[in-house]
């Protein structure tokens, strides 16, 4: 499978994973969905990073971690706009990448997440603390990844 289509297939699965743990009954199924969300998704950010990096001429491993990547693509083609939106992205707190980073990792790591609460059995939601209303983000990211993949294929298409 070519680095376009692994990055299709994985932003695919991630909607599919992420539309279960809505469907899903038992909080038990819920948090497996999200968490094999959480992974894919973050699986198909790797693949977007190899892709966006094939233009430039290189080849890297979508099973390197996003920091691996970064630096490698960094030092060949540290001036791609696309390496710069990821570190920027990776950079700032509040940012999708960033988050979804932070809870790959605590997953990885066995250590819960502290913000996410449940509002009703069907619905998995993400607050910062009790006084903010509830927002799902887990499907910001999805979109947000797709729009960024759409965006550097539009641009490496063009040039």
């Amino acid at each position: 499978m070519n680095r376009r289509g692994l990055t299709n297939s994985l932003l695919y699965q991630s909607r599919l994973m992420l539309d279960l743990s809505e469907r899903e009954a038992l909080p038990a199924q819920q948090e497996a969905c999200i968490i094999g969300y959480l992974v894919v998704l973050n699986r198909a950010l790797l693949a977007a990073v190899c892709e966006a990096a094939e233009p430039y001429g290189m080849s890297l491993s979508a099973d390197a971690g996003i920091t691996s990547l970064l630096d490698q693509w960094h030092e060949q083609r540290p001036d791609a706009w696309e390496l710069k939106t990821v570190i920027a992205g990776m950079k700032q707190p509040g940012h999708w990448m960033q988050q979804l980073h932070r809870e790959v990792t605590s997953w990885a790591q066995g250590t819960l997440t502290s913000g996410v609460k449940k509002a009703d059995p069907n619905r998995i939601i993400m607050v910062v603390d009790d006084n903010q209303e509830p927002t799902n983000h887990y499907r910001i990211w999805l979109l947000e990844l797709q729009q960024w993949v759409d965006e550097m294929r539009a641009q490496s298409d063009h040039s």
